[in-house]
């Protein structure tokens, strides 16, 4: 087959892709389903993100007898990205209420990941007598950090944030595919299948 029929060949193909959901019932499941699955591919990815610089201390001490036998202090600083965004599994529908109409059954924003970047951390000052301070350690301290993190994260609004976010994308893809009456419903979120 030659070049430009295959072009050809390919941009009927696309064209009838794009004109078959609107040849369809208005809100029959063969058209909701593609844009059901647009959806979620658009949404796998978290829908607000905050980078934190987070400053961590560590310090301990031992003694025997009134004598230091150990002293170890350390001040580093790390960065956190915190995700938040809709998980899918957890209750989101569309439900087709008439011709241009659907209501948007979405589940609330969440936390979804809470992450340190090894990289990123940067060493203020470091006393170590009587051992020292391995990697574990540091580890351990963020780890401890992480739950701050999350409280800080979600008292700054990154929930209503990556709801909002998560909405637009919604709305700006229902809209595309030709609907103009568009209602969000908040729903509990379920435990996902297994």
């Amino acid at each position: 087959m030659s070049r430009p029929v295959t072009v050809f060949l390919l941009i009927g193909l696309l064209i009838g892709i794009l004109i078959i959901p609107s040849a369809c019932s208005a809100d029959s499941e063969q058209r909701i389903s593609p844009i059901r699955q647009h959806i979620r591919a658009v949404l796998e990815i978290p829908a607000y993100e905050h980078i934190y610089r987070e400053v961590i201390y560590l310090g301990k001490e031992n003694s025997f007898l009134g004598f230091k036998t150990l002293d170890q202090r350390l001040l580093f600083a790390v960065d956190m990205r915190v995700q938040a965004g809709i998980r899918l599994d957890r209750g989101f529908e569309l439900r087709p209420s008439g011709t241009r109409k659907i209501d948007v059954l979405i589940p609330p924003a969440e936390i979804l990941l809470i992450d340190a970047d090894e990289e990123s951390i940067e060493q203020f000052f470091l006393l170590e007598r009587g051992g020292s301070i391995t990697h574990t350690e540091y580890y351990d301290e963020i780890e401890l950090s992480k739950e701050a993190v999350r409280e800080d994260a979600i008292r700054r609004n990154i929930l209503h944030k990556a709801e909002e976010n998560a909405r637009a994308l919604i709305r700006g893809i229902l809209s595309g595919a030709g609907y103009r009456d568009i209602r969000f419903i908040s729903v509990d979120p379920e435990e996902p299948e297994a």
